[in-house]
Formats: structure tokens, sequence, C-alpha cells
């Protein structure tokens, strides 16, 4: 136990430093490409990879879960995961490429037909080393997976820029998730010796196959909470809209999915570990939640606060139209950074049909958010969103609370500190706002990462400490 512990730790701050990286890469990437390429452009890709994403959703089983959660699994068993894997995705990247001039059609978007071809290539990457990589995280060796992961975002966001220099358009955007793949596959293949052999029984991973499927159930509805927005907005707004919209989500969500990964990839194989102990996990779920909410509530106030600010000076004028939705949609990403992982405390205790059922209550949520608002303007459709993500996570507490029972006071000691900030941020904006406070917007700024720093070190010092001295322990052990 105490070195399955220390693996974790280590794990936990490999993640971290490299989702830290990649989280500044795409920062510039995000940057360089936002001022290269057209509001319409990130939306057509949106519309793609939801599309996409859509049709895998019914035949990719996502078979990693069940290695992670069985950890004995027999040579026989993996090889004919594999090859059941491999013959779903052939079947997924052949419906795509044949019903793409459906979407096409759909949101009266012709170039979508070729884009979605050319995303759909990723499809055939995927099943070659995605149950090499799932090993690897089995194994909890994360310091390999966070060197693969840094690589190939690296690699992929430079394939992106180089495109959007050379005239690419719309194409360059779809360089970075393929090329990234491409570098991921080397990797993985040369870090993780094992093959499959040529064997195939299906009896021998019914089981696992059952529990893939409870677990596939869960992420569907996941994915149609997160993804619901663009399936229903690509039909009503324009894509130059659509490209705004999604533009203001991914400044949001983009950080909050860095720190859900790193939690998830950690966390699950973790709790998976001790998965009889559910006070372990429990405590686990909030000293995790604390960890996000001291970093994601006060930055996601503060870009909301400095959005017009933030926005026209880094990312250009062209993007003016954005502002009003990332202020809003900040609010949400704060709610549902300290959400998103949640449901690998249902999996690691084997019951990952409960997310299924969170999810589904997510999903209608988001749709009623999504219907309603958009009969009055993208900006009421952010507004609603951010009810329902603050419902949504209410729903989640309720249904854990149910399996691991958990103390409201609990709950608001992990959420102190981020509160306490938050309250601060807003009141120092208010006084900006009402002339109260008459300073230059960059001064606004300023003050506010004080303000925020000086809270987080009152409230989380010690935690601030452990991290610390976790980077001196792996710079000696380095």
């Amino acid at each position: 136990m105490a070195l399955v512990k220390s693996k974790i730790i280590k794990g936990g701050f490999y993640l971290t430093i490299v989702n830290l990286l990649s989280q500044l890469l795409a920062i510039v990437v995000n940057i360089v490409l936002a001022r290269l390429l057209l509001p319409e452009d990130f939306g057509l890709v949106a519309l793609t990879m939801t599309f996409i994403g859509f049709i895998t959703l019914f035949t990719n089983m996502g078979f990693g879960s069940s290695i992670i959660h069985q950890s004995d699994t027999s040579q026989e068993q993996l090889s004919s995961i594999y090859w059941l894997n491999f013959g779903l995705s052939i079947t997924s990247f052949l419906i795509v490429i044949s019903t793409a001039h459906l979407a096409a059609d759909f949101y009266d978007e012709e170039r979508l037909t070729s884009i979605v071809h050319i995303a759909a290539l990723s499809i055939l990457l995927n099943p070659i080393f995605i149950i090499h990589y799932k090993l690897l995280e089995r194994d909890l060796e994360f310091k390999t997976i966070s060197r693969i992961n840094l690589t190939g975002t690296v690699i992929g966001s430079l394939a992106a820029i180089a495109g959007a220099f050379l005239g690419f358009g719309v194409y360059a955007l779809l360089l970075q998730p393929l090329v990234s793949s491409a570098v991921r596959l080397i990797f993985v293949l040369i870090c993780k010796k094992w093959k499959p052999s040529i064997h195939f029984n299906f009896k021998e991973i019914k089981g696992m196959v059952w529990y893939s499927m409870r677990f596939k159930a869960s992420n569907m509805a996941l994915y149609f909470e997160r993804n619901i927005d663009y399936l229903i907005l690509g039909k009503f707004f324009t894509s130059v809209i659509l490209g705004y919209y999604a533009f203001a989500y991914n400044i949001m969500y983009t950080p909050v999915k860095r720190i859900s990964y790193i939690f998830s990839e950690v966390l699950f194989p973790s709790f998976s570990s001790f998965k009889e102990d559910k006070i372990k996990i429990i405590n686990g779920y909030f000293k995790s939640v604390t960890l996000v909410a001291m970093v994601s509530v006060p930055a996601m106030a503060i870009l909301a606060f400095n959005a017009e600010l933030v926005i026209q000076t880094v990312f250009g004028n062209k993007w003016n139209e954005a502002i009003p939705i990332v202020r809003i949609l900040c609010f949400a990403g704060a709610i549902q950074s300290i959400s998103q992982f949640g449901g690998v405390v249902f999996a690691s205790i084997g019951k990952p049909e409960v997310e299924l059922y969170v999810s589904i209550g997510r999903t209608i949520l988001t749709i009623l958010a999504i219907v309603i608002g958009v009969q009055y303007g993208i900006l009421w459709v952010a507004y609603l969103l951010v009810v329902a993500k603050a419902l949504s996570y209410l729903l989640f507490l309720i249904v854990l609370n149910h399996h691991i029972p958990f103390s409201i006071k609990r709950l608001l000691q992990s959420l102190k500190g981020p509160m306490v900030s938050l309250v601060l941020l807003s009141t120092i904006y208010l006084l900006y706002y009402f002339k109260y406070l008459k300073i230059e917007a960059l001064l606004l700024l300023v003050i506010m990462l004080i303000v925020a720093t000086v809270i987080l070190f009152i409230f989380h010092r010690q935690t601030i400490t452990n991290v610390l001295n976790i980077i001196k322990e792996k710079q000696i052990d380095g």
C-alpha cells in the first residue's frame, strides 16, 4: 500500500507539472491561432468534432476503463479486447465518412464534408495504441504517460501553428489533434512493449465488455451534456456566432479539462486500488476539490471580471463579440471545474452506472437551458448554462451523499478559501463597475491578482508547502 501511495503521489506530481506546461502551451497556441484564423473556422471545427464524437459514442465502447478496473487481465483477454476495439474503430470511421454529407446538409455548411473526412483519420490511429496506453495507466506509470503527452502536445501545437502560417485555414485546427495522436502512438508503442496475440474469444471478455458498457453509458450521457450545445446552436446560429461561442467556451473549458484530466487520470486508478475503503475515497475526493477550487475559482473570476482587457490585448479586436460570452461562461467553468471529475468516485467503487443516472439528469438540465436560451440569443444560452451547471453539481452531491455519506460542513470546508476569494474579487469588481474605484483596467487586474494570491496563501499555505516539498523531493530524486 505504501508503494501504491508513493506512485500515486509521484503520478499526481508528474501529471500536474505536464498539464501546467500543456496549459501554458495551449494558451500560446490559442492566441496565435485566434490571431491568424477566423471565428467561423473555430465554429466549423466545433461542429466537426461534435459530429464525429456523436457517431463514435455508439461505436467505441471505451474498454480502457475495464482494463484499469480489472488488474489481473490475461494476455488472451487483452488481445481479445484489442481486436474488438480495433474492429469497432474501423466501423466508426466508415460510418463517419459515409454520413459526413448529412451533417453538411443539416447545418447548411458545404465545407463540413471535407473537414469531417480529414478529422476522422484520428479514429483509425487511436485503437493502435490505446490499450497499451491504458496498461501504462493501470500500472501507475504516470511519469512515462506525462512525457508522452507533453511531447505529443508540443509537436501537435507546432504543426497547427505552421499550418495556420501556411494558409491552411480551418484545416490548421485539425492538424493539432491528428499530429498529437500520431506522436503519442509512436511513443506509447515504444514505451509499452506489450503486443496483442492473434486471438479472439468473446466469452473471455464478456465481463469486461459489460463493465465497459456501463462505464461508457455514463460517458455517453456526459458527452451529450458537454456537447449538446454545439449540436443545437449549430442549427440555430451561423458558424461565425458559433465560432465566438466556441472561442469563449474553450477559454473557459480548456483549463477545466486540463485540471479534470490530472485528477481523473490519477484518481480512478488510485481509488480503484482501495475501492473497498469508501472513507479514503471521499476524503481523497474532497481534498481534490480543494486543490482544484483554490486555483480554478479565483482564476475564472479574474478572467470574467477582466475579460475585455484580456481578450482585446491578447487575441485582438476581432474577438470583441466573444467578450460578454466569456464573462458569463467563466462562472460555468468555475462550477464545472469542481464537478468535472466527480464521476471517478462511482467508477472506483464499481458503480459507473450511477454516473450515468447523474449524467442523464445533468444532460436534461443542459438541454432545457439551451432550448430556452436560443429563443432569446446566445447570451441567454450562456446565462442559463451557468444555472444548469450549478443545479447539476447539486444533483451530483445528493447522489454522492446517498452512496458515500458526508457532511455539508466537510463540503463547505473544502470550498472555504475559494469562496472567500470569490466574494472579495466580486466586491472589488462592483466597486470598479459603479465607479467607486476609479482606476485603470490594468491596475484592476493587478489588484485582483494580488488579492487572490494573498487569499491563496492564507487558506492553503499548508497545501502549497506540501506541493513545494514534493517538487524538492523530485529534484533530489532526479
